[in-house]
C-alpha cells in the first residue's frame, strides 16, 4: 500500500507549475495559478449553466430565473477570483513565512479546488435534469448551497491572506 498524497503534491499533481508556496519569488505565481484554476473551473461551470438556460427556456420551465441567478453568482464569483490582486499584498509582502501559515494557505486552495470542480459537476447535473422539473428544483438548490459554501471559503481565505 503506497503512501497518502500530501496536499501540495495534491495540488502540484492538479495544477501544471505550481510549487507549494516553496520558493519566495514564485509565491505569488503559485497564487495566481490557484486562482486561475479555481476560475477556470467556475468559468465552465457558468458555460454549463447558460446552455441549462437555452434548454430551459425551450422547454419553458419553471427554474428559468433561479439558474439565471445561480449564473451571476459564478459570474461573480469567477471575476472575483480572476481579477483579485495577485498574491494578496497584506500576507505575501510579509518577509518570513511560518509553516502553519503555508499549510493553512493550501488547505484553502485544495478547498476551492475540491468546491469549484463539485459546482462544475453539479452544474453538469443541473443541465442534464432541464426536463424534470422536481430534478431540476433539486439541482437548483444544491448547487446554490455549493455557491454558498464556496463563498465562505474563498472569503476565509481571502481574510487569512490578508493577514486578518
Amino acid at each position: 500500500m503506497g503512501k497518502e498524497t500530501s496536499i501540495v503534491e495534491k495540488l502540484e499533481l492538479i495544477i501544471p507549475g505550481f510549487h507549494g508556496y516553496k520558493k519566495k519569488e514564485l509565491i505569488r505565481e503559485d497564487d495566481r495559478l490557484i486562482r486561475g484554476k479555481v476560475a477556470d473551473l467556475l468559468s465552465q461551470a457558468k458555460r454549463e449553466l447558460e446552455r441549462a438556460l437555452q434548454r430551459c427556456a425551450t422547454v419553458n420551465c419553471g427554474q428559468l430565473m433561479g439558474i439565471e441567478n445561480l449564473r451571476k453568482k459564478l459570474m461573480m464569483l469567477e471575476s472575483r477570483i480572476r481579477h483579485a490582486e495577485a498574491g494578496y499584498r497584506g500576507y505575501f509582502d510579509r518577509i518570513k513565512f511560518k509553516e502553519e501559515e503555508l499549510n493553512r494557505l493550501l488547505e484553502y486552495d485544495a478547498k476551492m479546488i475540491e468546491l469549484a470542480e463539485e459546482i462544475l459537476n453539479d452544474a453538469k447535473a443541473l443541465n442534464a435534469q432541464v426536463a424534470n422539473p422536481q430534478a431540476l428544483s433539486m439541482a437548483v438548490l444544491n448547487l446554490d448551497d455549493k455557491l454558498v459554501n464556496f463563498e465562505e471559503v474563498l472569503s476565509g481565505r481571502m481574510s487569512f491572506a490578508a493577514g486578518e
